[in-house]
């Protein structure tokens, strides 16, 4: 097997002005279509990755809404080692109004200083206000606005709703647009005296030690919780957007990899021309003993070599520019719309696993037909010709 290899190798490195050019071309053929593989798997593992961290620094890890409240005692949330605390949460419908203008929003009630620790504003007698929401009703820190509730009540001049004028003592940016565009907070004390306890979800905000393990906890406490619960993870409440980013990776991972395939057939085109070149040294080496599966071997670990050195070029390749991206920060998006600035690149083991297996079986496949037209060689005929 040791002979066999040099002599692949040596029949890889001599050869004419065309076969070497020919080589070259397939080499950088597959370092280029691997390099791009990894490297456009690479973003969209740290688009995803970066986009899951941000999520989970402005959204709970597991959201519980209660249908029964009389029955509902905290003591079941502490039960859970995983959980690391967990706020109260009342939430309602209303409207907002600022000179004339309406719009509908979500009022969020919590405890003071639970507002105070997740939102970074003091609330006193009033209210805080999204930033987005802020922006298009053109409100500032200080003014007053008024708040409705839709339910209102019925008085003899007919329905009447229930309105009261706060103002406003914060602004907040958690990043998501339903938070920042379409979310009230206020005291539960302030929101129960103009909503009062009717038409209200009650639940709990969950904060757990490893927000990765989310679906685990959910399950645990839906049992603990039973049927007067809803649980919802962050994975859930996302899970439409990575199942889109996770196909969108898959299938272009799969047309990138063609470029790998196409710069295969480089291969195939090569050693069919080795096998033109060196035809008459595989009749005297035939002459000599060599069997015909050893001379296919012989074109077959030209086509592994080339493919392999391609392969792990591309692999460097892909490792300066995930390097050069991360450092200078080459990738940039408005932060606007993604919550980031730049998108980072993140090889994940598997997509590297995947692509070299991958770049490695079409170096082999591509290699199989030249070689098989090597070992078919008649001696008698090549002897008698040359």
């Amino acid at each position: 097997m040791r002979w066999l290899f040099k002599i692949s190798l040596r029949y890889l490195i001599s050869g004419r002005g065309s076969t070497n050019l020919v080589s070259l071309i397939a080499l950088l053929g597959v370092s280029i279509g691997v390099a791009a593989l990894l490297l456009t798997m690479g973003v969209f593992s740290g688009f995803q990755r970066e986009l899951k961290e941000k999520i989970l620094s402005t959204t709970p890890h597991i959201i519980i809404s209660l249908f029964e409240t009389e029955s509902f005692h905290e003591s079941r949330i502490k039960e859970l080692k995983e959980i690391t605390e967990f706020y109260p949460v009342v939430l309602y419908q209303g409207i907002i109004s600022k000179d004339g203008r309406l719009l509908s929003v979500g009022i969020k009630a919590m405890k003071e200083e639970d507002i105070r620790r997740i939102y970074k504003v003091q609330i006193k007698e009033g209210i805080a206000v999204g930033v987005g929401l802020a922006g298009i009703m053109d409100i500032k820190s200080g003014q007053e606005v008024l708040l409705l509730s839709p339910m209102g009540q019925a008085t003899p001049f007919g329905f009447i709703p229930k309105m009261k004028s706060f103002p406003v003592d914060g602004i907040f940016q958690k990043g998501v647009f339903d938070q920042d565009y379409a979310t009230v907070v206020m005291t539960m004390e302030k929101a129960e005296e103009l909503f009062s306890t009717h038409h209200q979800l009650f639940g709990y905000e969950v904060y757990i030690k490893d927000p990765y393990k989310a679906q685990e906890v959910r399950k645990k406490l839906e049992e603990l919780l039973g049927p007067s619960a809803l649980v919802r993870s962050w994975i859930d409440l996302n899970s439409a957007l990575f199942n889109a980013l996770q196909f969108e990776k898959v299938a272009l991972s799969f047309v990138l990899m063609l470029m790998v395939l196409i710069a295969s057939f480089n291969i195939t085109s090569l050693l069919f021309m080795k096998v033109r070149e060196k035809v008459r040294d595989i009749a005297i080496l035939r002459t000599f003993g060599l069997r015909r599966r050893q001379v296919v071997l012989i074109f077959l670990l030209q086509g592994l070599i080339l493919g392999s050195t391609g392969t792990l070029m591309g692999l460097l390749f892909s490792l300066v520019g995930k390097f050069l991206i991360n450092q200078y920060k080459l990738i940039r998006v408005p932060s606007d719309i993604y919550f980031m600035d730049h998108i980072p690149a993140y090889f994940e083991i598997g997509d590297i696993l995947f692509t070299l297996i991958g770049a490695f079986l079409l170096s082999l496949i591509s290699s199989l037909l030249p070689a098989y037209r090597a070992g078919k060689e008649s001696i008698v005929r090549v002897l008698k010709n040359e």
